[in-house]
Order: C-alpha cells, then sequence, then structure tokens
C-alpha cells in the first residue's frame, strides 16, 4: 500500500530545526539519494523512526524493486518536483506546530506528539492526507496533496475544485493539530451514533483549535473559504431551526442526515451555503458549554454525553 509504504524521513531536515517539532523528509531521501546510498539511509530511517505507521524493508529486494518503479515513474516525480518546489523548507510549520503543541500540553499533558514525517504518495485520497498514531506519537503527512492547487497540468488529478481549493497550505497546521486532538478526543457509541454526537465530537476538535491557535481565523480551522464562513455566521439560527424543525439532532439513520456533514462544496439543504453546517454548529454549542461550565480540555474531550452537552450549553442562536 502506497500511502504507509513510502512514509518516512530525512535526518538532515531533523537537525536543521531551531524548533521542538521537527520534520523528517522522506521524500527527499527517497527521490534525492543516488541508488548505492539509499538502503542505508532507509536503513537508518527504520531504526530511527519507530511508528506503526511505517513499512521499510530497505533488506528486501522486492521492497526496493518496488520502490525504484515508483520514483521513477514520470508522472510521481513530476509531483515530487512540484511538492518540493513549494514545500522544501518547513520551518514555519515547525514553529506553529511547536507553539501550539505547548499551548495544549498545559491544557491536558498527555497530549504530546514528538515523531513528524511528510512523504509523497502520488495517490491523492482526501481522507487519507495526514496519519496519526498516538502510541508511537507520530503523525505522517501526504505533502504533495497539499500541493494541489499547483498541478493545474494534471488537471488536479481528477479532484473536485472545492477540494483543490481546500489543499493548500494555509490549511497545514491546522489540519495537523485537528487530527492530532481526534486521537484524544472520547469517540461517541459507533452502534447508536446520532448527528448530535458526530457534531458534537467535531465541535470538540474545533474548540481545540481555539484553544491552542487562537490567532488562526476561524474559515480555516474548519477548512472552509472566508465566503463560506461568513454565510455560516450569517445564517447560524437558520441552520439550527432547519435541524430542529426536522427532529435531525438525534437522529440515527446516516442517509438522513449525511449531506450535512459531508465533505462537499455546499449543503444542498440551503441555497449558496457552507458545507458541513453540522461541524459549524457543533463548535458553537461546544464553544457555549465551555463557557458557561467549570470543565477541562480533557474532561470535555472524555464527555461523550451529547445530550448533556447541549443543555448545559445553553445554547440559543
Amino acid at each position: 500500500m502506497i500511502l504507509t509504504l513510502f512514509s518516512a524521513c530525512d535526518h538532515s531536515e531533523n537537525k536543521k530545526s531551531n524548533s521542538g517539532v521537527a520534520f523528517l523528509r522522506y521524500e527527499k531521501v527517497l527521490f534525492d539519494s543516488p541508488s548505492d546510498v539509499l538502503p542505508g539511509k532507509l536503513s537508518e530511517i527504520k531504526s530511527t523512526f519507530k511508528s506503526p505507521l511505517l513499512n521499510i524493508f530497505p533488506d528486501d529486494p522486492a521492497f526496493m524493486e518496488q520502490l525504484h518503479g515508483f520514483t521513477s515513474d514520470s508522472i510521481v516525480r513530476a509531483i515530487y518536483n512540484i511538492t518540493n518546489s513549494r514545500y522544501n523548507n518547513l520551518s514555519w510549520l515547525e514553529k506553529e506546530l511547536d507553539k501550539a503543541l505547548k499551548e495544549a500540553k498545559k491544557l491536558d499533558n498527555e497530549i504530546d506528539f514528538t515523531q513528524f514525517a511528510t512523504f509523497v504518495s502520488g495517490y491523492f485520497d482526501y481522507k487519507q492526507r495526514i496519519l496519526t498514531d498516538r502510541d508511537s506519537k507520530s503523525l505522517l503527512v501526504s505533502i504533495d496533496q497539499y500541493a494541489l492547487p499547483q498541478m493545474e497540468e494534471f488537471s488536479y488529478f481528477g479532484l473536485p475544485l472545492f477540494i483543490v481549493e481546500l489543499s493548500d497550505s494555509a490549511y497545514l497546521a491546522s489540519d495537523i493539530m485537528a487530527e492530532i486532538a481526534r486521537q484524544y478526543i472520547a469517540s461517541p457509541n459507533e452502534t447508536n451514533t446520532t448527528m448530535l454526537d458526530l457534531m458534537i465530537a467535531e465541535g470538540k476538535v474545533l474548540y481545540f483549535l481555539d484553544q491552542v491557535m487562537p490567532d488562526k481565523k476561524d474559515f480555516l480551522k474548519i477548512r472552509y473559504t472566508p465566503e463560506q464562513m461568513q454565510w455560516a455566521k450569517d445564517n447560524e439560527n437558520n441552520i439550527w431551526t432547519y435541524f430542529i424543525q426536522n427532529n435531525l439532532l438525534y437522529e440515527k439513520d446516516f442517509a438522513r442526515y449525511h449531506n450535512f456533514i459531508d465533505d462537499a462544496p455546499k449543503t444542498n439543504a440551503f441555497k449558496d451555503s457552507a458545507p458541513r453546517t453540522t461541524d459549524y454548529i457543533g463548535w458553537q454549542i461546544v464553544r457555549h458549554y465551555m463557557k458557561n461550565n467549570k470543565c477541562t480540555l480533557k474532561e470535555l474531550f472524555a464527555n461523550t454525553d451529547s445530550q448533556a452537552i447541549l443543555q448545559a450549553s445553553k445554547y440559543r442562536p
């Protein structure tokens, strides 16, 4: 599987970092190393970057042959060149994440990620931009997926334009911190999940971003355009009223509410709207809950009683 097969790090980049967060740049090792030294570099990576997200076998001829085929592919190499041109240096990202993680640790000392890597997958799966593993404190970023706006010559690999528009560096830091937050948020009951459960879970993620990235604009946290953010603010009451009138909060049939939670250009129930309206409302509920109740971030993350959170929030748009 390309997603886990081609993931690792560049130790020279690690040494250059001035922050506590240092990205290990596997794609640079993979595409820029001469073939005679590559196995040795891969062995070093395997021994130092301990993560179940990685599968690296430098002593396996079949693996190395597959790796050679991947790096020799003209389109994959073009993707790497575009990505490297856009993200040759990630010191700006390391500094932003270092600051955010320090804030997170103040709120909950269990939040601790220490291994960060980038890779070029050549495989554009929007749901797999960032991989995390809490136990190994490791995180991998498919960095080429954040260079999509520069890949018009490949027709953006068939992805819809609303995805391309959000695949930009402006969203990168908050996307990473959001994925870290999800590793610490208790999941609702999978067999009895309501729309409200999903709303509150995502609201917790966005509230976390409020706390650890207070200077980040709201539209970046929620992965909106500025216009979508303004629409959501202007129509908050209308969205909430629609949810109540159509008895959607406690709906368990995903087919009835998926349009309000899916990544899409808009929410079909509303004209000229923002997508994922559940995320926005869940965010406002959690903000009200934390304002009106004495609760730590750790306690918030552990609380799976969405109904109790809604009631205690006193949310009234």
